[in-house]
């Protein structure tokens, strides 16, 4: 038995990098993970691992944050994931790139939080980003 038996946990930025990691690491021990992406490519690739579901999704999107979230009774974690660095300085950084920024590193947090967090209040649960840990 694992230490997450039963447990549902929702990720965001699931395709690559620390999304990839919690996924696959979350559901060998025996959560249920869906785990969300904007790059249906790459997310792909978790297809086929026990214990993962995907689905592409775009956190910066209000409508289909809500869409997803209706597909749960419970969430047991929400882990945030989805995150954007610019490259460069302030200098070097458009307007629209700003915006990209902000809404892919506080827009998202945002609206899945505010989603799912009505899912987690009766559980021990709470969604947390990375930099929680």
């Amino acid at each position: 038995m694992g230490r997450l038996d039963g447990k549902v946990i929702v990720l965001s930025a699931g395709a690559q990098g620390i999304g990839r990691a919690a996924a696959i690491a979350f559901a060998k021990e025996g959560a249920q993970v869906t785990a969300t992406d904007i790059n249906g490519e790459k997310l792909k690739e978790l297809d086929g691992h026990p214990g993962i579901k995907t689905k592409v999704v775009d956190v910066t999107k209000k409508d289909q944050v809500e869409a997803l979230a209706k597909e749960f009774d419970h969430v047991d974690v929400l882990f945030n994931v989805a995150g954007f660095v610019h490259h460069g300085s302030i200098l070097d950084c458009e307007e629209a790139d700003w915006d990209f920024t902000m809404n892919v590193n506080v827009r998202s947090m945002y609206l899945m939080s505010r989603a799912f967090l009505p899912k987690v209040t009766n559980h021990p649960a709470r969604p947390f980003t990375p930099p929680d840990l």
